[in-house]
């Protein structure tokens, strides 16, 4: 998975830099993310920007990271259309957010 991380204040940025989160990039999504989890603070914020595509196995991997950061909030930034309608549909929207730019989720930190 080509990924670009960096710290933010008390967040992580994940910038997935890949056109389909799918199952082909879920494995590698997921070693990604327990490298990292004691290096997240407060909150994971996932830019999807460059993310067009994204199925069952992307949420799925995207639900894994929420339930291994218990505790840590999650968000997006910059979901495509699609992948806006997927969150929305299996009413992923409901437990993480979304936001339009990186500062506006790194602004919700207290």
């Amino acid at each position: 998975m080509q990924y670009e991380a960096f710290n933010q204040g008390q967040c992580t940025i994940l910038q997935i830099k890949e056109d389909r989160f799918d199952a082909k990039l879920a494995p590698s999504f997921r070693a990604v993310i327990e490298e990292k989890v004691n290096e997240i603070d407060t909150q994971l914020v996932l830019d999807l920007t460059d993310v067009r595509f994204m199925d069952s196995s992307g949420l799925g991997a995207v639900m894994g990271a929420y339930k291994l950061l218990k505790g840590k909030k999650i968000s997006v930034v910059n979901p495509q259309r699609a992948v806006k309608e997927l969150l929305k549909l299996t009413r992923m929207d409901k437990l993480i957010a979304s936001y339009d730019s990186i500062e506006d989720a790194v602004s919700t930190v207290a």
